[in-house]
């Protein structure tokens, strides 16, 4: 079967446009291997009560909590949308995370970058940034949730996005994570570039239809 490729370099430098956009010319991920001492429990051995004050804090804030779960480590994991009160909030999602343990609440540099079309339906995923210590801990299937509980509440119907030659040290691990998401991975190893495809078959979306939206508009309405 023929297989198409949804993005190319020209989407790829609109996207880095949007990025420099929002985030100005540096990195929009600068190299994510801050750490930042827990910041103490407001109240001591209490989690459920600091998993409540940090998600009213954090929606007093005007952003949106998306997801709460817990990891093997037991640790807490909010995921969390930031809300800029633009015109762009319902193209451009910026998800943070923040953890909670006994030990005290942390907010690591991991992100999570969509964009959203919302005349197709189709999510396109950035970056999702989990380095250095914090790989294998849960966090980035915990954002993987959080993205298609959106996905549900938006009825996107296809999720797209790429992976780059800066992965390619940990292709296996990104094919696997990917995979156990119901993504199907098509990898060039010459190249070391590779395209994700999600399609939502619940909501009756199917790989013709999506082939057919990654088309110029004029060769779709051939």
């Amino acid at each position: 079967m023929e297989k198409y490729k949804p993005f190319d370099e020209k989407s790829s430098k609109q996207l880095t446009d949007i990025l420099k956009e929002l985030f100005g010319d540096s990195e929009p991920f600068p190299v994510l291997k801050s750490e930042y001492k827990p910041i103490p429990l407001k109240q001591k051995d209490d989690i459920n009560y600091e998993i409540q004050w940090q998600t009213d804090n954090i929606e007093n804030e005007g952003h949106k909590v998306i997801h709460v779960d817990q990891n093997r480590h037991g640790e807490t994991i909010i995921i969390y949308r930031l809300v800029y009160q633009d015109d762009i909030d319902d193209r451009n999602i910026h998800l943070r995370i923040r953890i909670i343990t006994p030990k005290g609440v942390k907010a690591p540099d991991s992100n999570a970058f969509l964009v959203i079309y919302p005349e197709t339906l189709r999510m396109e995923i950035a970056d999702i940034r989990i380095e250095g210590d914090r790989v294998s801990r849960g966090y980035g299937s915990i954002t993987m949730n959080a993205i298609l509980k959106l996905v549900d509440q938006m009825h996107i119907r296809f999720i797209t996005g790429w992976i780059s030659s800066v992965d390619w040290d940990h292709i296996n691990r990104s094919e696997q994570f990917y995979s156990k998401f119901g993504f199907e991975c098509d990898l060039n190893h010459e190249t070391k570039y590779g395209t994700i495809t999600w399609i939502n078959q619940s909501l009756g979306a199917t790989r013709e239809e999506l082939k057919n939206l990654m088309k110029p508009k004029k060769a779709r309405s051939e």
